[in-house]
């Protein structure tokens, strides 16, 4: 008796002679991913109109959702042509692309944070403008790696939320010394919740590396890598939660965007009244 088991058509003239993804992606998870990341964009897509201040932040988180869905699209094209080696190459390098702009989003959002925080530089190991450019950098470094830039970029978010724990640890300092002097405490943002918030944004991402390190240690054509079920829980579901959590909770829920608005230009005022504190306080010894 002969062969009586699935069978797979043989590859068009010109496609990969064999499965790039090493299983046929999924049409409803393409779907899915497609309507999903589109949908999340549209919040986003407003906060990078219509609120100052944030527009860098959501604007990053925009395009982030707009790139994955373009990503997703083309595993829908693999889905009907699972040979096609474009397609393969695109929805990856897409999707790959998308999480240097959302990894970018939050480095920015810190540097946010802390430029609208009085004293806000002494919170930070180093200049914040400084530290938004090499995390980046290195981001960039390890997408063009690629497969060695999983873990490259594991390190650079193990390094990035350390910096942020300790920004977290001397925001501390500063506020309880602002609540000490009867400061408006209303112009100072909400960093600690923030930046709890940018935390939990890291720790989705970390699980997200973590299982694609364990999948490229494993191999190819292995289990993990040929069940698109591993794909969907520790690719899709982090970044997608990540994009909800900052449509729910944007980042000017924590900024003092009200009390800055009236100046003429808010950086600059935020930047003067450190300046008068420490004037103030170098006043006071000097009284004293």
């Amino acid at each position: 008796m002969g062969y009586t088991g699935p069978t797979v058509a043989s590859p068009e003239s010109g496609n990969a002679a064999f499965w790039s993804y090493g299983y046929v992606p999924s049409l409803a998870l393409g779907v899915i991913g497609v309507i999903t990341f589109i949908a999340v964009a549209g919040p986003h897509l407003w906060f990078f109109v219509k609120i100052r201040g944030t527009r860098s932040v959501h604007g990053l988180l925009f395009f982030t959702a707009v790139i994955e869905a373009l990503g997703y699209g083309a595993r829908i094209y693999t889905h009907r042509k699972p040979f096609g080696g474009m397609s393969f190459l695109l929805g990856i390098f897409l999707i790959q692309i998308a999480t240097v702009l959302l990894t970018a989003a939050m480095y920015k959002s810190v540097q946010r944070l802390t430029k609208y925080t009085p004293e806000g530089r002494h919170m930070s190991p180093m200049r914040p403008r400084s530290m938004l450019v090499l995390f980046v950098i290195l981001d960039v470094m390890s997408t063009l790696v690629f497969l060695a830039g999983n873990v490259l970029q594991a390190i650079t978010i193990i390094i990035v939320s350390i910096f942020v724990f300790v920004i977290y640890r001397r925001s501390t300092r500063i506020i309880n010394t602002a609540l000490a002097n009867n400061k408006d405490v209303d112009n100072y943002p909400l960093i600690h919740p923030a930046l709890t918030q940018v935390l939990i944004t890291f720790g989705l991402f970390f699980v997200r590396l973590i299982m694609r390190i364990a999948e490229g240690a494993q191999g190819a054509y292995e289990y993990a890598a040929t069940h698109e079920v591993f794909f969907a829980i520790f690719e899709y579901l982090p970044i997608i939660l990540i994009l909800i959590l900052w449509a729910a909770r944007p980042l000017k829920n924590f900024l003092p965007l009200n009390q800055t608005t009236t100046t003429t230009s808010t950086h600059e005022d935020v930047e003067r009244t450190a300046e008068l504190g420490r004037s103030e306080s170098q006043v006071e010894g000097e009284k004293a």
